[in-house]
């Protein structure tokens, strides 16, 4: 009997609003998750405030900007994750790949961004740090 693969999907839809004083940040309205394939759920709450993806402004001609791309929703969870820090930084980091992955990014652009992650992401040592309502 073989085992079935099962796929990562997203819950919901990415709702925002800009912050008035903070023109780069974002408060989002509504829950939004991620399922990966071992079936762990990622959520991000409403309430919690986002700044996009943190990608230096000289790769944005190879990636894209913070809020554009295949990859803003996995981004949403990656930020609140890196925010509360509530799970290991491997996991969160590897959860952002395959996230992006789900969301069809290409296998080699989404390596590079994982690596850049593993490389140059936030990396914290116990968890949970943060609650998840802020």
């Amino acid at each position: 009997m073989s085992k079935s693969i099962k796929k990562p999907y997203f819950i919901g839809q990415v709702d925002t609003h800009w912050l008035e004083n903070e023109p780069k940040r974002m408060r989002l309205s509504a829950d939004f998750s991620f399922v990966d394939v071992n079936n762990v759920k990622w959520t991000a709450p409403a309430g919690c405030v986002i700044d996009g993806a943190s990608i230096p402004r000289f790769f944005w001609y190879l990636i894209g900007s913070p809020f554009n791309g295949h990859y803003r929703r996995a981004s949403v969870i990656h930020d609140v994750y890196c925010l509360t820090q509530t799970r290991p930084h491997k996991q969160v980091h590897r959860m952002f790949y395959d996230a992006i992955r789900a969301d069809g990014v290409g296998k080699v652009k989404a390596k590079a961004m994982y690596l850049a992650l593993k490389i140059g992401g936030p990396r914290w040592k116990n968890h949970p740090k943060r609650r998840m309502g802020i």
